[in-house]
């Protein structure tokens, strides 16, 4: 499978160098919220965590409606622990509480379609796990309020450093280059090193700058 989409990028590539009109360039910033999702990750015990994404675009575009984009961004995902028990984990009557920030460099590289102003996108993404910032705690989970007993410390070399996954998206771009953009991207291998069953999900909304196109295109 692999050899025959190899084969078929080698046979194609040729034909969209011929067919490119120009590169543009340019700059995005945004917010989102991200959680964790999986086997260890119950949607009653893990909640949604803000985070920021920001960095450089480029856009190949061709004679026809279809553009590759490659983007190179630092983003800010994680979630919050919501009374979390798991037995190998937690001991019993306890549980953890707090923020787990997982900060990314991510390369995503975008297949697009445009229609007049509307386009829609989707690819892979690549990332890399650059730091981590942990205010988890261990709590008494049957005390109300909950109450703390330890911190429970995390370093960078508790996960896995390179991530990766897809991204799908869509969004609105003007003749002047602005444009926003909404995407959800999903990881396809768990963040721990160990068994937990944990993947990165987020949802970003995003604006943006590209240079204008150099000449008139037909999308």
């Amino acid at each position: 499978m692999k050899k025959t989409l190899l084969l078929s990028f080698l046979l194609f590539a040729p034909l969209l160098v011929v067919q490119a009109q120009f590169f543009r360039y340019g700059v995005k910033v945004g917010g989102g919220f991200s959680t964790a999702v999986g086997q260890d990750a119950p949607s009653d015990q893990i909640n949604n965590l803000a985070g920021l994404h920001v960095g450089p675009v480029l856009t190949y575009e061709f004679v026809s409606p279809v553009a590759v984009q490659a983007e190179l961004h630092y983003s800010m995902k994680g979630f919050v622990y919501d009374n979390f028990t798991r037995d190998d984990i937690t001991v019993p009557e306890t549980a953890l509480a707090g923020d787990l920030r997982l900060n990314y460099l991510e390369l995503p590289l975008l297949f697009k379609i445009r229609k007049a102003a509307l386009f829609g996108e989707a690819g892979p993404y690549m990332g890399y796990l650059l730091n981590i910032n942990s205010d988890v705690n261990t709590v008494d989970n049957l005390s109300d309020p909950p109450l703390i007993l330890e911190h429970r410390s995390f370093s960078r070399d508790d996960f896995n450093s390179f991530d990766y996954g897809y991204a799908i998206g869509g969004g609105l771009i003007l003749d002047n280059g602005l444009f926003m953009s909404v995407r959800n991207t999903g990881s396809l291998r768990p963040f721990p090193k160990d068994d937990l069953k944990q993947r990165n999900l987020a949802w970003q909304l995003s604006i943006g700058y590209l240079m204008p196109a150099r000449g008139a295109s037909n999308w």
